[in-house]
């Protein structure tokens, strides 16, 4: 009998359930896939370098390893066709395990890449009807007994986020330099020769093979992991939220590419944060605000996506159809300072941190009434660690309040004042953050009090809005007027590519 263990591009890791059952290991790869849409072509280096390395390290345990490289004419199933028996670890993606399930000579283990498991997400949201992610969070520490002290959470507080809320203003005061992640090895023959393949088969891939950056071993991430914990998770906390032009990183891990394909372990994450917290290496907030990201929101999201989809990605609460913005997509440029500072940075690394995800990206689709649909599709492909499981809760639910509200208590909407105050990247702007109205208003305050018009009566039903509402209501009907005509012109402006 020929039996095989798959080992999906987004499983590499000896952690894996399905590994134990078979000493005979099948890679494959997808140029196919890779050539559908606007994929950011350090993504596709990522995970095709990582599963060509990843497949070396195995034979040099010993294992066979037969790596398939898929053409247009043959699919996933009729590799899978050829073996007798094969195991694959739960997939990531709910489409792939629902074909999976269709195949009768396909058996499926338990997902080991997270802490709580399907089923017991399921188990802990049963009976809710809307799911919070600080009461997950609190049940996650104490089941996995994480920054605890006896019973209660170490320092009496589940969450120090606002400790971790410092402006852009004390960020430039703090003297902090940049502390980018260690440089990788771009001359590793492996890297090149992928590459070499993307230059060949995929010509039109967003990004440049020069600006590679992310290690592609699990040694080369652990390494990337012990150097954000020396250097930068000591001020990850109070400057998490910050977003500044001259420095991407700030004190950001950058480590969600390496996490969703396995090449780190969130338990591996979580372990070294506590552990220069009990050392004294760093605060109490900055640990805590790390492990909330890692235990807490990153096990949040993949819950609720085994929980809700496949319906969830069909969920439009706001009626929201506009495109994504030529801005964001690539296919015009703009004088919005801050959106063209996220636009670049995602071009340069398929990465940039949440802050410029949530607060600008996805305010701005948000504000603009983006389709959740043409959302996510950006999100998941120009971005290295973008996945279904990843964005579906993150956009259609956090950026967008397209799920009405099942995971977060408010839409996520901010005018030029919260980006004045966040961000570096008002000054020098020719769009002023405190005007609504004229040429010169800030597209962003424009576009936030339209926002609060179209969805007033739900916004001032929900005790977290409802001060935008009243704001709108203390704004006559001659200036009410304006801001709808601006808003349309703004709108109508960048939907062309001309702002």
């Amino acid at each position: 009998m020929s039996r095989v263990v798959w080992v999906q591009g987004t499983q590499l890791t000896r952690d894996s359930s399905a590994l134990a059952e078979a000493d005979r290991v099948l890679l494959i790869e997808s140029l196919p896939h890779v050539q559908r849409g606007r994929l950011h072509r350090h993504k596709a280096a990522l995970v095709l370098t990582a599963m060509r390395r990843f497949a070396e390290d195995l034979r040099a345990d010993g294992r066979e390893v037969d790596e398939v490289r898929l053409g247009e004419n043959r699919s996933f199933a009729d590799v899978l066709a050829g073996y007798d028996e094969v195991v694959v670890m739960e997939p990531t993606g709910w489409q792939s395990q629902a074909a999976l399930a269709q195949l009768p000579n396909v058996r499926i283990t338990p997902d080991t890449l997270f802490l709580c498991g399907r089923e017991a997400f399921a188990g802990w949201a049963e009976g809710r009807k809307r799911v919070r992610m600080q009461e997950f969070y609190a049940w996650m520490r104490r089941t996995h007994g994480v920054l605890m002290d006896g019973d209660e959470p170490e320092g009496g507080r589940w969450s120090f986020d606002p400790e971790n809320r410092e402006t852009f203003a004390a960020w430039r005061r703090s003297g902090f330099a940049p502390t980018p992640p260690p440089a990788i090895d771009r001359d590793d023959p492996v890297l090149a020769e992928v590459q070499a393949d993307l230059d060949r088969y995929a010509p039109g891939l967003v990004g440049r093979a020069e600006d590679f950056w992310l290690p592609t071993t699990r040694a080369e991430a652990e390494a990337w992991l012990a150097d954000f914990v020396a250097h930068r998770l000591a001020g990850f906390g109070p400057f998490e939220d910050v977003s500044d032009p001259a420095d991407p990183w700030l004190r950001h891990a950058a480590i969600a590419p390496l996490l969703n394909i396995g090449l780190l372990h969130p338990r591996d994450c979580v372990a070294a944060a506590e552990a220069a917290y009990r050392a004294g290496a760093v605060p109490l907030a900055s640990a805590e605000g790390f492990i909330r990201q890692v235990l807490g929101w990153r096990e949040f999201v993949n819950g609720v996506y085994w929980l809700r989809m496949p319906e969830y990605a069909a969920l439009n609460e706001l009626d929201a159809h506009a495109p994504v913005p030529p801005a964001l997509a690539g296919d015009a440029r703009t004088d919005l300072a801050c959106v063209q500072h996220v636009a670049d940075v995602v071009e340069r690394l398929a990465w940039t941190h949440h802050i410029d995800r949530l607060m600008i990206a996805g305010n701005l689709m948000l504000l603009l009434g983006t389709d959740p649909v043409a959302a996510n599709t950006w999100f998941r492909e120009r971005f290295a660690d973008g996945y279904d499981w990843v964005m579906q809760a993150n956009v259609t639910g956090m950026a967008l309040h397209a799920d009405g509200g099942f995971m977060a208590t408010k839409p996520y909407a901010a005018g030029g004042a919260y980006l004045s105050r966040m961000t570096g990247h008002c000054k020098g702007c020719r769009f002023d953050p405190k005007r609504r109205t004229g040429e010169h208003a800030c597209p962003f305050t424009t576009l936030y009090w339209d926002f609060t018009a179209r969805h007033l009566d739900r916004l001032a039903a929900n005790p977290r809005t409802a001060q935008a509402a009243r704001g709108w209501a203390r704004f006559d009907e001659a200036e009410q007027a304006a801001i709808r005509a601006r808003a349309a012109e703004v709108a109508s402006a960048l939907a062309a590519g001309s702002l």
